[in-house]
């Protein structure tokens, strides 16, 4: 998860730079364009699909950056779905509600997400630039194009660890060291975003880890593998492996409790 709770200067949606409805782009399935896989493909518009057009784009020209370059393959490929937060399954809006006590998001906010102005999808682009779980990647809208780049390695590179497992199997140091990865590959990305941030203090404070709790040696040495989505990384990670949710189990999609039994 990418969250963005803390440090509203680094974070600020819509700066100077250009937004990315604003590149000239098609509608990302000509066959000019390499596309793109979603999570919800029956729930999709034109202006999402240049928005992520623009990110992955973006990507593709940073011919320098084997990060960059990897990251867009991976998309290209359908390696991982990309969708908005309002797209959630039932089961990924229940993890990220949970991830985010403080937003007041109840079970039943997800059958609303996808209503035009849904309080729900407000409190979820107010409190996250990105969420992922197994290959499925999910953003805010109106990112800036640099920062829905940056955001798009931060996932991938979840992905790629499979973080959604590993992030919880030994708190607080193992949630350190899958966020410190993915921040530092968007430092890598772009340096003036991030210049003069020590990504400890920040990772700590903004997912509010105990610091005394972390081991000291992940702090030293913190960017541990997998730093890069090559096709020796994917090959490993086993997506379809994963196990399946049961959206028919969802909290989201039971029935009302009947009558108390007499």
């Amino acid at each position: 998860m990418r969250a963005r709770w803390i440090l509203p200067l680094l974070l600020t949606v819509g700066c100077t730079e250009l937004g990315a409805t604003d590149d000239g782009l098609d509608d990302g399935k000509s066959d000019s364009s390499g596309g793109f896989s979603e999570v919800d493909a029956a729930h999709t518009n034109v202006t999402f699909q240049r928005y992520i057009e623009a990110g992955v784009r973006l990507l593709e020209r940073d011919v320098n950056s084997e990060l960059a370059q990897l990251t867009a393959k991976s998309i290209r490929e359908r390696r991982v779905l990309i969708d908005e937060l309002i797209d959630l399954t039932c089961w990924d809006f229940d993890r990220a509600r949970k991830d985010l006590p403080d937003a007041g998001l109840t079970a039943d906010d997800w059958k609303s997400l996808q209503d035009p102005g849904s309080d729900a999808g407000k409190k979820l682009t107010e409190n996250l630039d990105g969420y992922m779980w197994s290959n499925r990647i999910y953003v805010a809208r109106k990112l800036t194009v640099k920062r829905l780049a940056s955001t798009l390695i931060h996932e991938v590179n979840h992905v790629i660890n499979r973080s959604e497992v590993g992030y919880y199997e030994n708190l607080p140091t193992s949630g350190f060291l899958h966020e410190y990865r993915s921040f530092a590959l968007e430092a890598q990305f772009d340096p003036a975003e991030w210049e003069g941030v020590d990504l400890v203090d920040y990772v700590i404070t903004n997912y509010e880890l105990d610091r005394d709790k972390i081991d000291p040696g992940a702090i030293k040495e913190p960017l541990v593998p997998e730093l890069l989505p090559t096709k020796e990384v994917w090959d490993t990670r086993d997506v379809a492996a994963d196990v399946p949710d049961d959206d028919a189990l969802c909290p989201s999609n039971l029935p009302p409790p009947g009558p108390p039994e007499p």
